[in-house]
């Protein structure tokens, strides 16, 4: 039977019956779908592996994207995915005005980016006056946190910080939020003293009237614990100065070890809590004298236009090779030299008329070579901030936070 229908099925000159086809849509007919219709948790996902430089951007489209580029998830979301990156901030403080004021690096979606331009600008952070009563405070950076510490309180309009208080007070940013709070005090008031980070702790160092006691001479922050403790077999390191304050030169955190240099060059092992004098490695004190900043344990010095690392194997210091294509930074005194994320920020000031200071940054990649050496390659730099012929970075700060 089935060889008959078979037989009449050709006989007859037909086909045999098909299944048609369903035409599929040509691609000019397939609607995109908009980025703006996915569902939250997959823009978060998107967002969180963006620079947070172009996070202003994103929040100017719609509400909805400011608020996940402004909520704490994002920030947990890039630490998971491993996307922390270091950012840019400037602290500035400007004539007969005791507030300071905060700038962040962003990337500007009005600004051309070209040869000329980096599409990169310095942009004003809120912060609330009731945190900048304190003067001649110190600032350093952990995590994605910067704390303002000590200073000296009084009269705000005194141009004259002798007449003023030293403060215990503690004040910290939170660069994801940008917003304020009051941090643990210190257990004394200091004033011109000095901070260094050493394996994510500050060491706060001098200060104090209390110059005899050593147990108080230098005090360690926490941030993990968020409680101030002592060094083990503390030490005084001390200059004597005009008013009734001692104070430790500098001080600086360099593999896991903080060195003081003062009216004796000491060094202090965390660990092994002990002292010993600096030795070989006085030479880094030469860093002291310029702009300098510590990149993946490396330290890093601006001597006279000429950029430096220190090599603690020998110990010496060696010149950055490369760095071609900025500008003449010789005569640039007040250079500012900050940690990105092994990448090495440049912010250096230009006169550009008696009404008008200009701001410049440059952003340099590093890279070790043959063993012994390292290159330094300018990646951007532009003009990122304006601001008045009276204001320069003498008085600024200039550091990094991880967010």
């Amino acid at each position: 039977m089935s060889s008959t229908y078979r037989s009449s099925a050709a006989t007859d000159g037909k086909d045999p019956p098909r299944k048609k086809n369903k035409q599929k849509p040509s691609p000019s007919k397939i609607e995109p779908t908009s980025i703006d219709s996915l569902p939250n948790d997959l823009l978060l996902n998107c967002f969180a592996r963006v620079s947070r430089m172009y996070y202003p951007a994103l929040s100017r489209v719609n509400k909805r994207f400011r608020s996940i580029v402004t909520s704490p998830e994002i920030y947990h979301t890039r630490s998971l995915l491993n996307r922390t990156e270091k950012c840019l901030y400037l602290c500035l403080r400007f004539p007969f005005d005791n507030n300071t004021h905060w700038f962040t690096l962003y990337h500007n979606p009005n600004r051309t980016v070209s040869n000329k331009s980096s599409g990169k600008v310095l942009v004003q952070i809120p912060s609330p006056p009731d945190y900048h009563l304190t003067q001649s405070s110190n600032l350093v950076a952990v995590g994605s946190n910067i704390y303002k510490i000590g200073g000296t309180v009084g009269d705000d309009f005194s141009p004259f910080d002798w007449y003023r208080k030293p403060s215990s007070k503690v004040s910290v940013l939170d660069c994801r939020s940008h917003t304020w709070r009051d941090g643990p005090r210190m257990r004394l008031d200091r004033k011109s003293s000095t901070t260094s980070v050493v394996d994510g702790k500050i060491y706060v160092t001098g200060g104090t009237k209390d110059t005899d006691n050593a147990s108080n001479w230098i005090e360690v922050f926490d941030p993990k614990t968020q409680s101030w403790g002592s060094v083990t077999n503390p030490r005084i390191v001390r200059l004597w100065e005009e008013e009734s304050y001692r104070r430790v030169v500098n001080s600086i955190g360099h593999e896991g070890k903080l060195y003081l240099f003062g009216d004796e060059f000491v060094v202090y092992n965390p660990e092994e809590g002990i002292w010993n004098p600096v030795g070989e490695d006085r030479l880094i004190g030469c860093a002291l004298r310029w702009s300098y900043c510590v990149i993946d344990n490396i330290l890093f010095y601006r001597d006279q236009g000429v950029f430096k690392w220190y090599d603690s194997k020998v110990p010496s210091w060696k010149e950055l090779k490369g760095v071609e294509g900025l500008p003449d930074l010789n005569d640039r005194e007040y250079c500012k030299l900050v940690d990105l994320g092994g990448k090495m920020a440049v912010l250096w000031d230009v006169c550009k008329s008696s009404e008008a200071n200009m701001i410049w940054c440059a952003e340099i990649s590093l890279e070790k070579r043959h063993g012994d050496e390292i290159w330094g390659k300018v990646e951007w730099f532009d003009t990122v901030l304006a601001v008045g012929a009276s204001c320069s970075l003498k008085s600024a700060d200039a550091l990094s936070a991880s967010v």
